[in-house]
């Protein structure tokens, strides 16, 4: 049985935190067991507990907490954990600071599901390296630093769960046939006989693997709609 890997999320909006642990439980392997709301109960937890997070997904702007002082404290005294920024905070200054401790990513609120797989991922690769009994050789580090798998879900080892390959063929068949040019989540649904949620994950899949991109419709009342649209369709508009 493989035990999974704990993820912690450090976020003082709830929904928000709510939407970040959904896109992690979609990953296979991980699962979140903490969410916390400010810095103190952070630092206090982490004293406590009797088992450290592998993952803690973090914002910057929290009530107790300025800057790049938790992400430093963190790096300080659990150099083990890996620590992946979630902020809208853009500033030069404040990013450069963060990465120069050591983070293993930094994504800018709002962001797409599928960036939060390649930060996991990434993670992964990452593990599987330094697990490895013998010495690591340059293309070892090559495909650590520089591949572009780094930036892609392989096949031959699944990442996302709930992902089928004959639905996903079938996704893509709507879009390469022609049948097509752009679907809302709530349309393939109805395509393929599935939940939203399920519709949502697959063409969160192709977006990741740069098979489609997407767009907001805006109209005359409620939230925008987004759209996903073919890639070479996408391009010729």
């Amino acid at each position: 049985m493989t035990t999974l890997k704990s993820v912690w999320i450090i976020e003082d909006d709830f929904r928000v935190a709510k939407i970040h642990a959904d896109y992690v439980h979609n990953i296979e392997g991980f699962i979140v067991t903490e969410n916390l709301r400010t810095g103190k109960e952070t630092i206090e937890k982490l004293k406590t507990t009797s088992s450290l997070p592998d993952i803690i997904l973090t914002d910057l702007y929290i009530p107790d907490v300025e800057g790049s002082s938790l992400v430093s404290h963190l790096r300080h005294l659990y150099p083990s954990i890996k620590i992946i920024v979630i902020s809208a905070a853009t500033e030069i200054n404040l990013i450069k600071n963060i990465v120069d401790l050591g983070i293993l990513d930094y994504l800018i609120k709002p962001f797409e599901e599928h960036r939060l797989q390649r930060a996991f991922q990434k993670y992964l690769q990452e593990l599987r390296l330094f697990q490895q009994s013998k010495n690591v050789t340059q293309n070892d580090l090559d495909s650590l630093f520089y591949s572009e798998s780094n930036n892609k879900i392989e096949d031959e080892e699944p990442f996302v769960k709930g992902i089928d390959l004959h639905t996903l063929q079938i996704v893509k068949s709507l879009f390469e046939d022609h049948q097509t040019q752009e679907l809302t989540a709530s349309q393939l649904s109805e395509l393929i006989g599935s939940s939203r949620s399920t519709a949502r994950r697959y063409l969160e899949y192709l977006v990741g693997e740069q098979f489609l991109q997407t767009k907001l419709i805006y109209g005359t009342v409620g939230r925008p709609e987004r759209k996903y649209v073919f890639h070479g369709t996408y391009e010729q508009n």
